[in-house]
């Protein structure tokens, strides 16, 4: 360590600690919203000023040294206690304020048209919706509750499960014609999406075809902006449903494939644990869970219906 240079910034000990935390680059970058080589970047940049590995790096695997074990305790509870006091210094103001971050698909379709409800239950609350489609730090308090399509849910997290989604291409009709089989998607021009899980890899490999190479691929930020792309005819996208159905514009894609829709993770409400006894936050949970859990069978329906009216 060169003891005249400058620590290692916030960010790059939040990603050390994250890693430390979940002995994995890959879940720590899931935890913070970014890519895992920049959690490896910025664990470097603290190796760096330490002057010594922190981590023991294998294939698919990092273990931490006993010095990185150290840090990696001093590190989390550091910042464990800081948003203990960022938590207290607020809390405040949670019995009159909530802010819950989304995404925008199911904000739009499915969240805006009910929120009344939930809101006539609490007239003086002061709710906030966030439909940024990158992953909000809940354990940072960066909002009070969310509702993420996700693996599975991340420690220190209190979540309920929703639904299962599942992908299905879907293209404007004009296209659909191009494509009998998976194998054909290499003359397409695949839309994936800037931020979150990249589904199209494990669509494709479910479907018999790994590693196949599109003609191009285009990319953007929102599950709305890939169905205006794909009803413009500007390529393929992959659709979650059953909550894609629900999107008007959705009506006009169709499905090229018979192939049976694949798992695409789930859609979860998750807090931190510690504030599940909040009233505001367990109120919304559970408002939230019954009022999808009574619309469930009728998405389910919708999917059964738009699937079965294939080319």
């Amino acid at each position: 360590m060169n003891a005249s240079a400058k620590p290692p910034s916030r960010a790059s000990l939040e990603a050390f600690a994250a890693a430390g935390r979940r002995q994995s680059f890959r879940d720590a970058a899931l935890d913070l919203g970014v890519t895992p080589s920049a959690i490896s970047h910025q664990v470097k940049v603290v190796e760096a000023w330490v002057g010594a590995p922190l981590f023991e790096r294998g294939v698919r695997i990092v273990r931490l040294t006993q010095q990185g074990q150290a840090l990696s305790a001093v590190l989390n509870a550091a910042f464990a206690a800081i948003d203990q006091a960022l938590d207290t210094a607020q809390r405040a103001n949670r019995a009159s304020a909530l802010k819950v971050a989304t995404l925008p698909l199911f904000a739009g379709v499915w969240l805006a048209p009910r929120i009344a409800g939930f809101e006539a239950q609490h007239p003086a609350l002061s709710l906030s919706i966030h439909t940024d489609p990158r992953v909000y730090d809940l354990l940072a308090g960066e909002a009070d509750v969310a509702i993420r399509n996700v693996p599975a849910p991340s420690a220190g997290l209190h979540a309920r499960k929703l639904i299962d989604l599942r992908a299905t291409p879907l293209c404007a009709s004009s296209l659909a014609q191009d494509f009998k089989t998976p194998q054909d998607l290499t003359s397409a021009t695949l839309i994936g999406l800037s931020v979150g899980r990249a589904g199209w890899p494990d669509w494709l490999a479910a479907a018999g075809v790994p590693g196949l190479k599109p003609k191009r691929t285009l990319v953007v930020d929102t599950i709305p902006d890939a169905i205006d792309a794909a009803i413009q005819g500007r390529g393929v996208m992959l659709g979650l449903t059953p909550l894609i159905w629900d999107a008007p514009a959705a009506a006009e894609l169709v499905a090229p494939f018979r192939t049976p829709p694949q798992e695409a993770g789930a859609y979860f409400i998750a807090c931190r644990k510690e504030r599940l006894t909040e009233p505001v936050i367990q109120s919304f949970i559970e408002w939230l869970t019954s009022a999808w859990r009574a619309d469930a069978p009728r998405l389910k329906r919708l999917e059964k219906e738009r699937l079965s009216d294939r080319r």
